[in-house]
């Protein structure tokens, strides 16, 4: 496999950016490109989808919405 050229190379786009465009939803995010390939309102909807579509190679977050507050500490 040859290596690919610095030009040939897509770049990434923000994890930060691509949550913001599902808040409050559970997203599995490619490891590669950092694009969404599910978003779900649970993780266990979202998992029942990767399976039954046999989606691999993913990173599973909750992206957070800018209206829930924010957990500064657990003290």
């Amino acid at each position: 496999m040859a290596a690919k050229k610095h030009s040939e190379v897509a770049a990434k786009r923000p994890l930060s950016e691509v949550l913001a465009q599902l808040p409050g939803l559970w997203v599995a995010v490619d490891r590669r490109s950092n694009e969404p390939m599910a978003a779900a309102s649970t993780p266990y909807e979202l998992s029942a989808t990767l399976k039954a579509n046999r989606i691999t190679g993913v990173a599973v977050v909750r992206a957070p919405d800018p209206s829930e507050p924010e957990l500064v500490g657990l003290g």
